[in-house]
């Protein structure tokens, strides 16, 4: 037998012979012109898939695989609170033998399992990092050591809670060179000391003094001349005087932030557009002591205004804007009137003055109806993104102006959803009285896509579904009720109301949680809208109910994300 197995051998090559031949020819006949193009424009184009994508395509060929886990497409390391102690070592492993912690630039830490240990070792093993933000973690003296000797092109520093010292800032001061920005929202454990140190011995141009006192704005005034941007919100003890004397002193500011300063009046704005005429972007968020006035003037004179934040403004209406003879030359883009008085003649008078208008704000603006929403649809064709829902914020707040439900219909979607070529994210208040539904929503869309522009991520915000749900339990109540009072056959009647009033007792609390919930995490920057919850997420069983998306601004926080 052994003499004849050559003869099986000389087969099994000479079907090998033939197959390799027919594959030959066939990639002759038909070619993949994948395999002609470069690495370099595989990864370009690489670049702009999703974490899951990439992990996907780089199963599907050895090629893929070298080309997805190529260390240029990771430069972002983000941990999120949902990530396992176990996930998180694993990563930081398989990305240390692959040598992507090398090319990591931005680290996003928000995850209470991370110990001091993993921060070091991050911080250790990224010497391109150019950007660290931590969400109420630590930053001790030796990992600020470690970022000064480690991170040679540190620029940010970005803190939400937390802890730290004077003698870290001081570290970060003498060390990091090219350090331009610093947040330390809600940090404890650090003075104005600190922050002395940080603004003399370093070139920052942003720095927060969220919550600062104004015997502090004083102090760190001087200091503070180089700064382009500045954030003071929620300083209920800033002045209009230390206003002034901070303006006075930062002469290039571009963007501040004066959101619910509540001592602040038209007198300090006043002084601000005379002191600071760069300015880009203006936030006024819940200034209750601010007029109208002030605002006139700052579309007056503000020439080179690209944001402009009015929510919650009181008595806002009517907002006269200046006459514009070069419509096309005006630089507005994103303006923000949530939860505010204004009507179809702003609204009117807005769609003549900013035309490059990119993104619009009017949640909970009850008076606002199809009739300027069209002029807005047909002259602001570059918006990009617009929030027209009935948030769940001013429940309960007593204010008279936002009251009652969105006036807007299907005709708006229509014509926002057919006349704007670049929309992307659009927010609105679920009505079947408005005709405003998922199918409906979903028609238009459909119309949208056959255009071929591209898709809208869009959410439907339910609060009036809620609201009526909210109104049948209390009906229930009072149903129940009366049947108390009459005298029933069996004890155990009585016994199955009560029960009946403690549950519906019970979801009538469940619902006030939840709005009270819904206006905690209401954000009130247009720019930090992110994509709203896409029309395919819905759960229920009702195919006109959406699903319901609470939190309209979601974090953006994924495991591991590149560039």
């Amino acid at each position: 037998m052994d003499a004849f197995s050559c003869f099986g051998r000389n087969k099994k090559k000479a079907v090998s012979l033939k197959q390799l031949q027919a594959e030959e020819k066939e990639a002759q006949q038909n070619p993949n012109f994948f395999n002609l193009l470069s690495t370099e424009l595989i990864l370009y184009i690489l670049k702009y898939m999703t974490i899951p994508e990439l992990c996907n395509i780089a199963r599907t060929s050895r090629r893929f695989k070298e080309c997805c886990y190529d260390s240029t497409l990771w430069r972002t390391l983000a941990m999120t609170n949902n990530m396992q102690k176990k996930k998180i070592n694993s990563a930081l492993k398989n990305m240390e033998s692959t040598s992507r912690l090398s090319s990591v630039r931005m680290i996003n830490l928000n995850n209470e399992h991370i110990k001091q240990q993993t921060i070091d070792y991050i911080v250790t093993h990224t010497p391109q990092l150019k950007e660290i933000r931590l969400h109420n973690l630590r930053l001790t003296e030796k990992t600020s050591k470690l970022l000064v000797a480690k991170c040679p092109n540190l620029e940010q520093v970005y803190m939400d809670g937390g802890r730290t010292s004077d003698e870290c800032l001081e570290l970060l001061a003498n060390g990091a060179v090219k350090l331009k920005s610093i947040n330390l929202h809600k940090v404890e454990n650090i003075t104005t000391t600190g922050i002395c140190h940080i603004i003399k011995n370093t070139n920052l141009s942003f720095l927060n003094f969220n919550g600062i006192s104004g015997w502090d704005i004083r102090t760190l005034a001087p200091y503070c001349a180089h700064f382009t941007s500045m954030d003071l919100g929620s300083s209920n003890n800033l002045s209009d005087d230390d206003l002034k004397a901070l303006t006075r002193q930062c002469k290039k500011l571009k963007f501040i932030s004066l959101k619910s300063c509540k001592l602040i009046t038209d007198h300090g704005v006043l002084e601000l557009i005379h002191d600071c005429p760069q300015l880009m972007d203006l936030n006024l968020a819940s200034c209750s002591k601010v007029t109208r006035t002030s605002v006139q003037h700052v579309l007056q004179q503000l020439h080179s205004l690209t944001t402009l934040n009015l929510s919650c403004f009181k008595n806002i209406h009517p907002i006269i804007f200046p006459k514009n003879p070069y419509r096309l030359l005006n630089t507005l883009t994103t303006i923000d009137l949530s939860y505010t008085d204004v009507n179809d003649d702003d609204i009117t008078q807005l769609t003549e003055y900013a035309q490059n208008l990119k993104n619009l704000r009017l949640c909970a603006c009850v008076e606002v109806t199809d009739t300027s929403m069209i002029l807005i649809a047909t002259h602001c064709k570059k918006l990009v993104c617009v929030d027209l829902s009935r948030d769940q914020q001013t429940m309960g707040t007593g204010s008279s102006h936002n009251k009652g439900p969105m006036k807007i219909t299907l005709e708006t979607v229509e014509n926002l959803f057919l006349n704007c070529p670049d929309l992307q994210k659009v927010a609105l208040s679920y009505s079947s009285k408005n005709n405003i539904t998922k199918r409906s929503v979903m028609e238009v869309h459909d119309r949208r896509t056959s255009y071929g522009w591209k898709n809208i991520n869009f959410t439907l915000n339910e609060e009036i579904v809620l609201h009526h749900s909210n109104t049948n339990n209390n009906n229930n109540n009072i149903i129940n009720n009366i049947n108390n009072l009459n005298i029933p056959l069996n004890n155990n009647n009585n016994n199955n109301n009560n029960n009946n009033n403690l549950n519906n007792n019970n979801n009538n609390l469940n619902n006030n949680t939840n709005n009270n919930n819904n206006r905690d995490s209401f954000v009130p920057n247009l720019d930090r809208l992110v994509d709203p919850i896409q029309h395919n997420g819905s759960n229920n069983n009702n195919n006109n109910i959406p699903y319901i998306n609470p939190n309209i601004i979601p974090q953006n926080n994924i495991p591991i994300q590149n560039m």
